[in-house]
């Protein structure tokens, strides 16, 4: 096979089942691949790409998939750089494949010769070039390996002429064909003694706040179940508002600038906060350093304590800590133990009713709230709505639209409203 071929194959063993680009001639070989295999792999055509990487990252983030987003040599490799910014700064899986020149011309001022992977350093998780067919198994096996655990970019660049070389077995006497495979698992859980320590602070805990991010999407359940036991009221963070429903008695909704003043209060009265699978940015809606002992649950170890000053943090998945974790809380079933929780249930009870008459006002020019109100009443609850800023800005107006003629060509939604 070609190295192209080996690409595409190896794409197939992590079960990649789209990918989202623009041909051109730095990357052409590879789209041949995929051409070949178009019963496979389903290539969505973008105008952009820009729009190709912002679509990557829509699709990681919506099917909990790997991303993959391609683009030619030279300014269309560089214009991937805002959408993998994206899935970067919130921790989505993407791989990023680009062309570039061919090999024997690379730092020779030849046309589109642009160093990319220093370009693409900064952004990525994994960063490489395939330079031969026997190599190409292996880095694409530890580019989506990366992308997944590391829950980031990887970026492969390859030279015009190694996509069309056939592989001859010529491997290096210290490679092994084949010596790597698809596996990938993130199931960790902390040892129990860390556990048992977090579970006693949350006990001894007489307002306790549980802010959960999009680590614990799989973990509603648990979330749940755990906020019950502790009485506490539950605060999303934007990438977590999936978590439970926004209309779930224990939710107070998100935080921060798009956030509700319950959620704002509850964490300035808080003497314990948990945080769940977040790294919440806005450190200055969190409580003040001191006033509440905290507890982190993260996938990544380089989050914990990140934001804020934590106790105890816990390394691992959140569904499955959050099962060791259930066992060894006690519940709070005393009225005295759950008045924090009712406090802040009366609380957004009145924020929504504020939220429902700014909703049916009848101003002009009509208010922002009373289109979103409109639409949600026609929505499934499991809908997703994309938003993108349309004001003077043409690229990510281009994305949105060409994300939602995806969704719509693929299904995803029932319809669709297009503004200005």
């Amino acid at each position: 096979m070609r190295t192209a071929d080996i690409i595409a194959e190896a794409l197939l063993d992590w079960k990649v089942e789209v990918i989202f680009g623009l041909p051109g001639d730095g990357i052409n070989g590879f789209i041949e691949a995929l051409r070949r295999r178009k019963d496979k792999i389903k290539f969505i055509l973008v105008r952009h790409e820009e729009s190709a990487a912002f679509m990557a990252c829509a699709y990681a983030k919506y099917t909990g998939k790997i991303g993959v987003c391609v683009a030619t040599s030279g300014p269309g490799a560089i214009h991937l750089l805002n959408g993998l910014y994206d899935a970067k700064m919130d921790n989505t899986p993407v791989l990023a494949i680009t062309g570039t020149t061919y090999s024997d011309l690379m730092n020779s001022n030849y046309q589109q010769d642009v160093n990319l992977l220093q370009l693409f350093s900064d952004v990525t998780v994994y960063n490489n070039m395939i330079n031969r067919p026997e190599h190409a198994e292996m880095t694409v096996d530890i580019a989506c390996r990366s992308a997944l655990s590391l829950r980031g970019v990887s970026h492969l660049t390859i030279p015009i002429d190694v996509q069309e070389l056939k592989l001859k077995g010529e491997y290096s006497r210290h490679n092994v064909a084949g010596h790597t495979s698809d596996f990938y698992t993130n199931i960790t859980v902390p040892e129990r003694g860390l556990i048992e320590k977090a579970a006693n602070i949350l006990n001894s805990g007489k307002k306790v706040v549980i802010l959960a991010g999009q680590g614990a999407l799989d973990a509603g359940d648990e979330v749940v179940q755990v906020a019950e036991k502790l009485a506490a009221p539950i605060v999303k963070a934007l990438l977590g508002k999936a978590v439970i429903p926004d209309d779930h008695p224990l939710s107070i909704g998100g935080l921060g600038l798009l956030g509700t003043e319950p959620a704002t209060d509850a964490m300035s009265e808080a003497d314990t906060l948990f945080m769940i699978g977040t790294s919440f940015p806005y450190i200055d809606y969190l409580p003040k350093p001191g006033h509440a002992r905290g507890i982190q649950i993260d996938i990544k170890p380089i989050n914990i304590g990140l934001r804020y000053p934590v106790e105890i943090g816990l390394v691992g998945d959140s569904k499955l800590v959050l099962s060791e974790l259930l066992p060894l809380l006690q519940e709070k079933k005393d009225e005295v133990d759950r008045e924090f929780l009712k406090s802040k249930q009366k609380e957004m009870i009145n924020w929504n009713k504020l939220m429902k008459e700014q909703s049916s006002r009848t101003d002009k020019p009509i208010k922002p709230q009373a289109i979103a109100d409109a639409v949600s009443e026609f929505l499934e609850d499991t809908a997703i709505i994309s938003v993108g800023r349309c004001v003077w800005d043409t690229g990510n107006r281009i994305s949105l639209l060409l994300m939602i003629d995806y969704i719509i060509t693929h299904e995803l939604c029932h319809f669709v409203i297009k503004g200005s």
